[in-house]
C-alpha cells in the first residue's frame, strides 16, 4: 500500500526563478565591438547561469528523493501500525488461551485427585454430569475415563495453540521491529535529502545573488561604453566642425584679401575722379549733378527724400526679395556670405545669386555691376548704395535691398547694417544715399 505525500513544488519554482533571472538580466551591449570588460562580465554571467542550472537539477533530484523517502516512511509507518495491532491481537488471544489452559489444568488436577482419594467420588461426579440414562457405576467409570482423557487432550491442544501463538507473536514482533527499522531508515534518508536540498538551495540563492550583482555590473559597463562612444562621436563631430570653421575662416579671409585688393584697385582707378569733385552732397561727391556710377547723386535725383512707390515688378527682383527675407535674423559678420553670418554686400550677392544673377562681393563693385535706376522707376529687389562720412576713399561703402512692402510700407528695405546687428527690415533712410541700381 502506497500513501502519496503532497510535494512542495520546488523544481517548478526553481525553473521559474531561472527563467526570470534569464529574462531580466539580458542586456544588449552597444553596436559594434564589445569592450573587453563587458566580455569578461558576460563570461562570468554565462558560467554562473550554467552553475544555477546544475543546482536547479540537483534540487530537483534531491526533492524527488525526499518525496520517495517520505512515501516509504509513510508506508512503513502504516505497516508498523498494522503489525502492532496484529501483535496486540495475538497477545490477547495468547492471554485468553493461557487462562483457558490454566482452568482446564486445574479441573483435570482436581478430578484426578478426587478420583484417587475416593474411588467413586470422581465417578459419581462424572455420572452426575452425564445424562440420566447412564446409571450404572461401570458406565460412570467409563465416562470418567473419557472425561479425563478429554481433559488431557484439551490440555495438550491448548499447549500446542499456546506454542503456536507464542511463535506467531515472536514472528510478528520481528516483523514489527523490521518495519520500525525501515521506517527509521526512511525517515533518516528523508531528513538527509532535505538537508541536501536546503544546502543546494542556499548555493543557488548565492549564485542568483552573484548573477544579479554581475548583471548590474554589466549594465554599468555597457552604459559607460555607450557614454564613451557618444563622447567620442561628439569629439569627432566637434573636430569636424572646428576644421570646417577653420576652412570657412580661411576662405573668408582669402575672399576678404581679394576684395581688399579689388577695392584698392578700383580706388586707385577712380582717385582722379574723386579729387576732381567740386562739392559733397549726402556724403557722396558729384560733378555737375552727374555721379559717375549712377544717374544722379543724393538730393539731385528725382524722388529723393520722398515716399517711394514701386514702378513695377521685376520677376528676378521678387526672387531676390524672397531670398533676402529668408536671411532675416542672420547676424552681421564682416566679410560673411553664408547662413552663419553676412555683411551688406555678402547679403546682396547671395539674394541675387538665388535669383540667377552673379555679383561680386563688394558694395562698390556691385554698384558698377548694376544698371542705374531712377528712384521714380525703382522696383522690389533693386539695390540702394550709400557712402557715409569717414568711410574712406571708396565711393560706395554700403548697400541695402529695396523691398517695396513690409512693416514700413513702400519705403521698407532689408539690410545687414553693422557689427552687432542681425539682418532685419528697416525704413528707407536718405542720409548717405548715393544711388539705386538693378543687377
Amino acid at each position: 500500500m502506497l500513501l502519496k505525500r503532497g510535494g512542495h513544488g520546488w523544481p517548478v519554482a526553481v525553473v521559474a526563478v531561472l527563467a526570470l533571472v534569464s529574462s531580466l538580466f539580458v542586456v544588449e551591449a552597444p553596436t559594434g565591438a564589445t569592450p573587453s570588460p563587458i566580455n569578461a562580465t558576460n563570461s562570468q554571467i554565462s558560467s554562473l547561469e550554467v552553475r544555477a542550472q546544475a543546482l536547479a537539477e540537483e534540487i530537483t533530484n534531491d526533492q524527488n528523493k525526499v518525496d520517495a523517502d517520505s512515501e516509504a516512511y509513510d508506508e512503513y509507518t502504516v505497516l508498523v501500525g498494522e503489525d502492532q495491532l496484529k501483535l496486540k491481537a495475538i497477545g490477547r488471544e495468547l492471554k485468553s488461551t493461557r487462562k483457558h489452559l490454566v482452568a482446564v489444568r486445574i479441573r483435570a488436577e482436581n478430578a484426578a485427585i478426587e478420583a484417587y482419594e475416593t474411588g467413586d467420588g470422581y465417578d459419581s461426579q462424572v455420572g452426575g454430569m452425564l445424562n440420566s440414562s447412564v446409571n450404572d457405576a461401570q458406565s460412570a467409570a467409563v465416562y470418567s475415563d473419557v472425561v479425563v482423557h478429554s481433559l488431557t487432550a484439551t490440555v495438550d491442544e491448548l499447549h500446542v495453540v499456546t506454542n503456536e501463538l507464542a511463535a506467531e507473536r515472536a514472528a510478528q514482533a520481528r516483523t514489527t521491529a523490521a518495519a520500525a527499522a525501515s521506517q527509521l531508515s526512511a525517515d533518516r534518508a528523508r531528513s538527509s535529502a532535505e538537508v541536501a536540498t536546503a544546502s543546494v538551495e542556499a548555493a543557488l540563492s548565492q549564485v542568483k545573488g552573484q548573477l544579479y550583482a554581475l548583471t548590474l555590473k554589466r549594465e554599468q559597463e555597457i552604459a559607460a561604453a555607450r557614454a564613451a562612444a557618444i563622447l567620442a562621436a561628439q569629439r569627432r563631430a566637434a573636430a569636424r566642425a572646428a576644421a570646417a570653421l577653420r576652412a570657412e575662416q580661411q576662405r573668408e579671409a582669402r575672399l576678404a584679401q581679394e576684395r581688399a585688393a579689388q577695392q584698392a584697385k578700383n580706388a586707385s582707378k577712380n582717385a582722379s575722379v574723386a579729387t576732381a569733385s567740386i562739392g559733397v552732397s549726402g556724403g557722396g561727391a558729384y560733378l555737375g549733378g552727374q555721379w559717375p556710377f549712377g544717374p544722379g547723386t543724393g538730393p539731385d535725383q528725382p524722388g529723393f527724400g520722398s515716399t517711394l512707390v514701386p514702378a513695377g515688378t521685376n520677376p528676378q527682383g521678387l526672387e531676390a526679395v524672397s531670398a533676402a527675407e529668408s536671411y532675416l535674423g542672420v547676424p552681421y559678420v564682416w566679410g560673411g556670405a553664408s547662413r552663419q553670418g553676412v555683411d551688406c554686400s555678402g547679403l546682396a550677392m547671395l539674394v541675387w545669386q538665388a535669383a540667377g544673377v552673379d555679383l561680386l562681393h563688394g558694395a562698390t563693385v556691385q554698384d558698377q555691376e548694376s544698371t542705374p535706376v531712377n528712384l521714380l522707376d525703382i522696383e522690389p529687389g533693386d539695390l540702394l548704395f550709400y557712402h557715409f562720412p569717414d568711410d574712406g576713399p571708396l565711393p560706395i561703402t554700403h548697400v541695402a535691398i529695396y523691398i517695396g512692402s513690409g512693416p514700413y510700407g513702400t519705403n521698407t528695405i532689408i539690410q545687414a547694417a553693422e557689427v552687432g546687428t542681425n539682418v532685419a527690415y528697416y525704413p528707407m533712410y536718405w542720409d548717405g544715399f548715393v544711388s539705386a541700381g538693378r543687377p
